[in-house]
């Protein structure tokens, strides 16, 4: 199997699932659905996504944050930042912002 017939897979389980919300979201845990050998894993996201398998993983998190946060204004960002995996508000924050260029707040002040 190619690996872009692997990494496809992959995706549409991962976002059929929605197992990027999962704050325990790993390799193992998608191994569960769609097999993907350990030695081609890293591989595999990398070269069709472009992302390491966790920053893949992330990226679609902060995608859906960023969502929420427009569309549920009353959740505060902390309940949007577990909601969408990312439990540990720094992390949410830095990668927020990596992505995004402005915090979580800046972020819904500036579109709503």
């Amino acid at each position: 199997m190619s690996d872009e017939v692997l990494f496809k897979r992959a995706e549409k389980v991962i976002k059929s699932h929605k197992l990027y919300l999962r704050s325990d979201m790993s390799r193992k845990l998608l191994d569960k659905y769609v097999h993907i050998p350990k030695n081609k894993f890293a591989t595999v996201f990398r070269e069709q996504s472009g992302f390491s398998f966790p920053s893949y993983i992330n990226d679609m998190r902060l995608d859906h944050a960023a969502s929420m946060l427009l569309s549920h204004p009353s959740h505060t960002i902390e309940s949007v930042a577990i909601d969408c995996g990312l439990p540990i508000q720094q992390t949410f924050y830095r990668l927020f912002k990596a992505k995004f260029g402005m915090t979580p707040t800046e972020f819904r002040a500036a579109n709503l």
